[in-house]
């Protein structure tokens, strides 16, 4: 019967590939080896302490990787360094449980072996075991064929040497900058120093939660700032340990000084497991909501897959994703409490991010929604302290007033400021969708009451019947002249306070599916046919009116209510000028075509007003 056959070449080839598809991950591998002969041989020989160097020799293009650990003898090599898949430390510290010997090994040595075959054209390895008489020479060129062959000993020497020949199209790795930067990248905190051509450490070796200060809260903060500062370019605005025990993890977040618009991937970390970077910049481990999260995170009992360059995802990462996001808002809330100027900064930095991860996912949202602030004319407000100010309405609830557009503010704040209540600003993102959220859960104690489509009797109070009939006329002015103007109003003359202004402009519901509209056309990508409904639906909204109420508080429009013929040629600036002043106040709308009609009819009020009093001067003034 035929049999199947392999080129081991190329066997070998698509294995390193597949499993290592970015290059530089053959630095991480040889450092993890190195790391883990280390560890191995000071469980008999403690002495000396434990080094890396890399070597680099443009001329010969060979990068070398040489450790003073364990080192290995003939079996080693030929059960472990010549098996494709063999696991060698891995093996080596599984068998060292057994005996109730404890050692933290990261690699599986053959396998990892596998990723110099992405870059090189040749390995040779040189090693000895401490004491041994041989020092073993192995050799491949990523084939099934090897040289191996004993060497005299040098006495001195012991431990591993292996050179990479590099393949001519892969010599960027010679370059010192690109391999300080791999280093501290996949290696930072290695317990041992890494050398390049005999300078440094580059590593750092240890992070502040390796240190034995960290068990100081005031010097792990310290320090963990001092840390996270260096290491990453965007300034800690809040620093969050992790100390936790279950998962066993160690590490540091922080939510930085500078907001990235746009940013939607989620949180970033640098994932390291025993030291060793598992994945830079993972984006999958932090909950969705912490994308404004950056750090590093250490952690034991996660495990690595057999390219190292991810982890499984089982029971230890769902419950390390778990308490990261426990974490996240326990020292959110802290902040909250102990330092609030700091937690308001925060807020508005990342609005958008914390807002609309608190709208977006109720657990969060739950966990934060009484202490995130809320624009008042008071200032940043939690929802909480803002309705302990509200009075108490005849129901038992408390009103929670807020309107939808922040141009809005001059308007809605005065009509608050005379009533003696708060309003909220709710025209950022996501604040609307959070209040109402807020209102449903506490229905029994909270009243929404929308400012921009509140016709509430309590704040604009309809006027008796004698006073309606007296200002008919003067609401048909207003309307009459407005609709020459292509503005669509229902005017209407109510009571309200303060008494000093004039005119309020409610748009509602009108002038909000109007913006969405609006946004909707603007897109590039509109479906055919789409474009043209939406034009049409957005003509019917403009031919829906407006709410204008005139004040009957105020001596304007007393004055022009008490006029016999208000739609007099000569009163139509002033009342169109009524309209103006709501629409100045409320700035809503205040298009570039509005804005020359408000110019052109400003400037004929201003030469009328200047003819009147060239009329009233004597002659020759």
């Amino acid at each position: 019967m035929p049999k199947m056959r392999t080129s081991f070449q190329g066997l070998v080839r698509l294995l390193a590939n597949s499993l290592y598809p970015e290059p530089e991950v053959f630095i991480r591998e040889l450092l993890q080896n190195a790391h883990d002969s280390i560890q191995l041989r000071r469980i008999h020989t403690p002495e000396p302490a434990g080094e890396i160097r890399i070597d680099v020799d443009e001329a010969a293009r060979t990068l070398s990787f040489v450790d003073n650990g364990s080192g290995m003898d003939q079996r080693d090599i030929e059960d472990f360094l010549s098996v494709i898949g063999s696991t060698g430390t891995g093996s080596r510290a599984h068998e060292l449980a057994t005996r109730d010997v404890a050692v933290t090994t990261i690699g599986q040595f053959g396998i990892g072996l596998l990723s110099t075959f992405v870059v090189a054209e040749r390995v040779e390895i040189l090693t000895r075991k401490p004491g041994a008489t041989s020092t073993w020479r192995w050799v491949n060129h990523g084939g099934e064929d090897y040289q191996l062959e004993a060497l005299p000993a040098v006495e001195s020497s012991f431990g591993t040497r292996v050179m990479v020949t590099l393949a001519p199209d892969r010599t960027v790795f010679l370059d010192g900058r690109l391999l300080r930067q791999t280093v501290r990248r996949y290696a930072d905190f290695l317990p041992f120093p890494i050398l390049l051509n005999g300078c440094g450490p580059l590593n750092a070796v240890n992070a502040p939660w390796h240190e034995s200060s960290w068990n100081d809260p005031v010097e792990q903060k310290r320090s963990l700032a001092a840390f996270l500062s260096q290491r990453y370019a965007d300034p800690a605005l809040l620093v969050i340990p992790v100390d936790l025990a279950q998962p066993r993890v160690w590490g540091g977040l922080f939510i930085p000084a500078r907001y990235m618009p746009g940013r939607s991937a989620g949180g970033a970390i640098d994932l390291f497991q025993a030291r060793m970077a598992i994945r830079p910049n993972d984006a999958e481990l932090l909950p969705e909501w912490a994308q404004f999260v950056r750090g590093v995170v250490d952690c034991s009992d996660l495990q690595p897959t057999a390219a190292r360059d991810n982890v499984l995802r089982d029971a230890a990462w769902h419950a390390l994703r778990a308490a990261l996001g426990a974490r996240i808002i326990a020292a959110l809330l802290d902040l909250a409490t102990s330092d609030q100027p700091r937690f308001l900064q925060l807020c508005d930095w990342h609005h958008d991010a914390i807002k609309g991860m608190a709208a977006r996912h109720g657990e969060f949202g739950a966990a934060v929604l009484d202490q995130l602030p809320f624009a008042t004319h008071q200032g940043q407000l939690t929802l909480p302290d803002m309705l302990s100010r509200q009075p108490v309405l005849d129901n038992g609830q408390r009103p929670l007033y807020f309107f939808t557009h922040e141009t809005d503010a001059n308007q809605f704040y005065t009509l608050c400021q005379a009533r003696g209540v708060l309003a909220i600003d709710a025209g950022r993102p996501f604040d609307e969708t959070l209040l109402r959220r807020y209102a449903d859960q506490h229905t029994r104690t909270v009243a929404l009451k929308p400012l921009d489509r509140l016709d509430d009797p309590d704040w604009y109070e309809p006027l008796a019947v004698a006073e309606q009939t007296a200002y008919r006329r003067l609401e048909r002015a207003v309307d009459w002249v407005l609709a020459k103007r292509d503005v669509s109003v229902q005017t209407e003359v109510r009571r309200f306070q303060p008494a000093s202004l004039s005119a309020v402009l409610l748009a509602g519901q009108r002038m909000a599916a109007f913006d969405a509209m609006e946004q909707a056309l603007e897109r590039p990508f509109v479906l055919d046919g789409l474009a043209e409904l939406a034009g049409e639906v957005r003509d019917r909204l403009r031919q829906q009116p407006l709410c204008l109420f005139l004040n009957a508080e105020h001596a304007l429009v007393q004055r022009l209510g008490a006029l016999v013929e208000p739609e007099h040629p000569h009163y139509r600036s002033v009342l169109t000028g009524l309209y103006y002043s709501a629409l100045l106040n409320a700035q809503h709308r205040l298009t570039p075509a509005v804005a020359r009609r408000f110019h052109a009819d400003l400037q004929g009020l201003l030469l009328e007003h200047l003819d009147l009093w060239l009329r009233q001067e004597p002659s020759g003034h």
